[in-house]
């Protein structure tokens, strides 16, 4: 990804300026797969993974920093794995999985556990992987817009960890009330401790 920083902070204008980003760094696949194999390798050998019983990972979307690697990870590591499940109601649960063989697409075309599926309760030993556009130095997580992470962690007491390119994160962004901060940041360059 290239450095140009972005010329406003005004949110909806972070949100195009990096989208834009993503997508042209979809274009080149191998430092893409370079970039998200860095980030996924250092939350799998952080104390955060390994102290929790559970994980709570996104399945990602061609321009998302890839989860494979966690997801496959944190299966052979016998940990509860469990994947969001978008509602009608602009909520999200997030279900069980024993592979990735049994997802469907669901909700926006994104794989999801089967409706059977067990919903997962988490607790302090859960840590939940996010997603985001741009993240900044203290935790604040710019996401795709929807609320959705931001109403379930408004609750959440695990680890709350964001994936983000190195270079899509800032001194500062303005959350609103509703935002919930991260208690991790995980990049290709480094991970940063907010707590």
């Amino acid at each position: 990804m290239n450095n140009v920083n972005p010329a406003s902070l005004d949110k909806p204008y972070l949100r195009d300026f990096y989208l834009e980003k993503r997508k042209n760094l979809s274009q080149c696949l191998d430092r893409k797969t370079a970039l998200d194999d860095e980030i996924q390798t250092r939350l799998v050998i952080s104390s955060e993974y390994r102290n929790s019983d559970t994980v709570l990972v996104y399945m990602a979307r061609p321009f998302e920093i890839a989860t494979s690697m966690i997801i496959h990870a944190a299966l052979a590591n016998n940990k509860t794995v469990g994947l969001p499940v978008c509602l009608d109601d602009h909520r999200m649960i997030f279900r069980k999985i024993i592979s990735v063989a049994d997802l469907r697409p669901g909700r926006f075309g994104i794989l999801e556990p089967p409706q059977n599926s067990e919903k997962i309760i988490p607790d302090e030993h859960t840590l939940c992987v996010c997603p985001c556009l741009c993240c900044d130095m203290n935790g604040m997580r710019l996401g795709f817009g929807g609320g959705y992470y931001d109403r379930f962690l408004s609750d959440f007491n695990g680890v709350k960890v964001a994936l983000c390119y190195g270079d899509s994160v800032l001194p500062a962004i303005e959350g609103d009330d509703f935002d919930v901060p991260m208690n991790v940041i995980v990049t290709d360059s480094f991970i940063r401790n907010i707590r």
